[in-house]
């Protein structure tokens, strides 16, 4: 690698060189290995073609005309043709900066064209998110809404199921027999708590679950029969041998209460486990059409018709009855 002959450093595309017209010395293109001013160097790089002649070469011809000579401050000692020169490319120069400033202008105001776009574009954006927003908030408003109509259908269809069960009773813990006549056993219930067999208007078992036996569903004549039917077993305790020839030393009890739609079941069921077992309600129990429930005997009776309700009781709030 070549260095140069003033200051025997390397060239580099930062540190030019330039080599001298007459005996082909390289030096630093810079003021001081060359010689030259700045505006003899920009003026060199600015003209390719220009020949640069080393400070000893100029001292052994001085008036060569051909070279670039380094009189700083003396326009008269530069050649006609090399100051004409000099003008030109500043010209030149001057008319490049020119345009690409132009350049840089036309551009930045192609960005600035741009970014007001973008800023609009995000103004939008902002405008239909609070519109969305403002929707959303109108459709949650009237989801709420439409989940309270419908739960309040749903409830007042709850009711009127169990309205149509307001002269029904459950029979439970009967087992069956092979070929058994659920009209009869009734019958037997019926003549255990003294009440008369014309009260009974049809008598249905259903399918058991679990090994246990399936309940007998039995309708009555009225809601004062039912009641009576519902009572009587306070007082009267009636036993599987009472009311099953097929069972004589079976003395389970037989359970006799208000027949319940799917829904008050599950409601009673759900009470059960976590108001009496984890919450340490005394009493649940259903009665005239409802899910009850009751801390102790000091405490108001909460009537419950879903399991909401048990959620609310079981953060110490009243639900509504």
């Amino acid at each position: 690698m070549s260095k140069c002959d003033q200051c025997n450093k390397p060239f580099s595309k930062s540190l030019p060189g330039c080599e001298c017209a007459r005996c082909e010395k390289m030096v630093h293109l810079n003021t001081r290995c060359s010689g030259l001013t700045n505006k003899q160097i920009t003026a060199l790089k600015a003209a390719p073609s220009l020949d640069w002649t080393c400070m000893e070469c100029q001292q052994e011809s001085p008036k060569r005309n051909s070279s670039l000579y380094l009189t700083e401050d003396a326009e008269e000692d530069i050649p006609m043709d090399t100051k004409g020169l000099i003008q030109k490319i500043s010209k030149e120069v001057e008319k490049t900066i020119k345009k690409e400033i132009n350049e840089f202008n036309q551009s930045l105001q192609f960005h600035s064209t741009k970014l007001d776009e973008v800023l609009g574009c995000i103004d939008a954006f902002k405008n239909t998110i609070k519109v969305l927003e403002r929707k959303n908030t109108e459709l949650i408003h009237k989801n709420n809404n439409l989940e309270l109509r419908v739960g309040a259908l749903e409830q007042r269809f709850h009711e009127m199921e169990q309205e149509k069960l307001s002269n029904f009773i459950e029979i439970a813990n009967v087992p069956p027999a092979s070929e058994e006549n659920v009209r009869k056993l009734v019958e037997n219930v019926a003549l255990k708590l003294k009440q008369p067999f014309d009260s009974i208007r049809n008598t249905m078992r259903y399918q058991g679950k679990n090994d246990q036996p399936g309940i007998i569903q039995v309708k009555l004549n009225d809601k004062a029969t039912q009641e009576k039917w519902i009572k009587a077993p306070k007082t009267i305790k009636t036993m599987v041998a009472d009311v099953c020839p097929y069972e004589p030393n079976n003395n389970k009890i037989v359970f006799i209460r208000e027949a319940m739609t799917k829904h008050n079941k599950s409601v009673l069921w759900e009470a059960k486990q976590e108001l009496k077992n984890k919450q340490g309600y005394k009493y649940v129990w259903f009665k005239n059409d409802m899910v009850r429930a009751r801390k102790d005997e000091n405490t108001k009776i909460q009537n419950l018709r879903s399991v909401l309700d048990i959620q609310v009781l079981k953060k110490d709030r009243m639900p509504i009855n």
